[in-house]
């Protein structure tokens, strides 16, 4: 078991960390640290929440320090934690610029300590069951797989005020679809971009269109803030025939709603509550 803590409790935390962290049943969960806990999260029975950075960095007892701060944080909080001896998981986007990931992995390695990106996606299912079917031999030659992340969220570019690259939404949503497809393809041959601020100058990057060149394949990766109607998730086409997964992992939905989530507070509720002496 690892005795882990997190340096963040916003969304990341509670929507794509703690439900399967808490599940596992490979860790305990000591310590949740934030600025603030006016957010809409409930606190989870024994588990220490604190403001003070200091509860983290010198406590002995934690084998893993969690960073799921808003990314421009990321480098200096992974950079704190190697340098108070803690082994780190960052929340993706790993680092700002390449110069701050390389740093951060070498002081990692001076210092004997872990430290990586917490790159989940290649784990969700739409993406596993496209490998499963490329892999199967049915679509016949590979010639081109199109990896899609679409919403519809208007209202966020149209009151954006500036662009601003290290919280674009190419920094901030690449870092899902490119990093499945290198972690699948490896690094591209050639690579050809396409990116926007569909709303003029002052506003959001809001769409961007990458298309990753591997000899005789073409994988694009794309995404769109108006896409009222999403592409599908990944299609892949062959000289066989074709496949199309027309939808994102059902995990996604359930975890935008709380359901794994509120599931283990009442879980962690019912075992403190029968645990506990009279």
């Amino acid at each position: 078991m690892l005795n882990i803590a997190y340096l963040g409790n916003g969304k990341s935390t509670n929507r794509y960390h703690l439900p399967f962290m808490l599940k596992s049943g490979k860790f305990i969960l000591k310590t949740i640290f934030a600025r603030h806990f006016d957010g809409p999260w409930e606190k989870l029975p024994q588990v220490h929440y604190t403001q003070d950075l200091n509860d983290l960095y010198q406590d002995d007892t934690l084998d893993l320090i969690v960073i799921t701060t808003p990314p421009e944080f990321h480098y200096q909080y992974a950079k704190k934690c190697l340098d108070h001896g803690k082994n780190v998981l960052v929340e993706k986007p790993f680092a700002r610029t390449k110069a701050e990931a390389e740093e951060l992995f070498r002081l990692a390695k001076e210092r004997g300590l872990f430290i990586q990106a917490y790159q989940n996606r290649r784990f969700d299912s739409d993406f596993l069951t496209t490998q499963k079917v490329i892999e199967s031999g049915k679509l016949g030659t590979l010639l081109e797989v199109e990896d899609n992340y679409d919403y519809y969220r208007p209202e966020i570019p149209v009151n954006s005020t500036d662009l601003d690259w290290t919280s674009s939404f190419l920094y901030t949503h690449a870092c899902h679809t490119v990093d499945q497809m290198i972690s699948y393809w490896g690094q591209p041959q050639q690579i050809n971009y396409d990116v926007r601020q569909l709303l003029g100058a002052n506003k959001m990057n809001n769409y961007f269109d990458l298309d990753f060149n591997y000899q005789n394949l073409k994988v694009s990766i794309r995404s769109s803030y108006f896409r009222i109607k999403a592409r599908p998730t990944f299609v892949a086409y062959g000289t066989k025939g074709m496949f199309v997964k027309e939808t994102e992992d059902r995990q996604e939905i359930d975890l935008k709603h709380f359901t794994c989530q509120l599931t283990i507070i009442r879980i962690l509720d019912f075992i403190n509550r029968n645990t506990m002496g009279p």
